[in-house]
């Protein structure tokens, strides 16, 4: 992901470079790419200079806010190969292909059901703290 934000230049007080490498004067962080330094300079100063122009949301990185605006339209590259089922993020194809394979990577520590989601065992996990 690259930003359009030029933080380590708005705030030139947050990065300093040293041997080559950028590093955060707020934060032991360090790194070699200058683009790296901006997206991380924008996590201290709260900056999300890319706007999303159909509704409020904001980003510090080009490509999460491609992803937020396919939210807004048709567009579905990421296609199952086990069904006609797409989707507007991968991570959410990855997630259903999980249907097809049966996979289920997640246990329950407490009485060995598995899920193929992290998130349904923690839901899940938590019936065992309400019971008596």
């Amino acid at each position: 992901c690259s930003s359009f934000s030029d933080s380590s230049e708005q705030y030139p007080s947050l990065a300093f470079i040293q041997d080559g490498l950028y590093s955060c004067g707020l934060c032991p962080y360090v790194t070699k790419c200058k683009g790296h330094m901006n997206t991380h300079l924008c996590k201290h100063t709260g900056e999300r200079p890319l706007k999303c122009h159909l509704c409020l949301a904001a980003f510090v990185q080009t490509c999460n806010l491609k992803k937020h605006i396919r939210t807004h339209t048709v567009e579905r590259p990421f296609s199952s190969v086990h069904c006609s089922a797409s989707f507007s993020r991968r991570d959410h194809l990855a997630d259903h292909i999980l249907t097809h394979t049966g996979e289920r990577s997640f246990t329950c520590w407490h009485c060995n059901r598995s899920f193929s989601r992290k998130g349904t065992l923690i839901c899940y996990a938590s019936c065992h703290l309400k019971e008596p």
